[in-house]
């Protein structure tokens, strides 16, 4: 799992990870990680979904 570069609201590269949630939708686990900027003290999320469910080429679904 690959952190923020940088915050984006104030551009600070100063972050802190957070306790992640996973939450079960649809039967789809996401995993959401939390950051905090230790500059501006903006909280962000970053929200992981499983990867086959986006990478599916959409001609295989008609």
């Amino acid at each position: 799992m690959e952190i923020p570069k940088y915050c984006p609201y104030c551009g600070s590269k100063n972050l802190e990870e957070l306790m992640p949630t996973e939450l079960l939708v649809d039967n789809t686990p996401w995993f959401i990680n939390h950051y905090e900027c230790q500059n501006c003290l903006e909280v962000f999320d970053k929200i992981i979904l499983p990867e086959d469910e986006f990478f599916d080429n959409p001609s295989q679904n008609n």
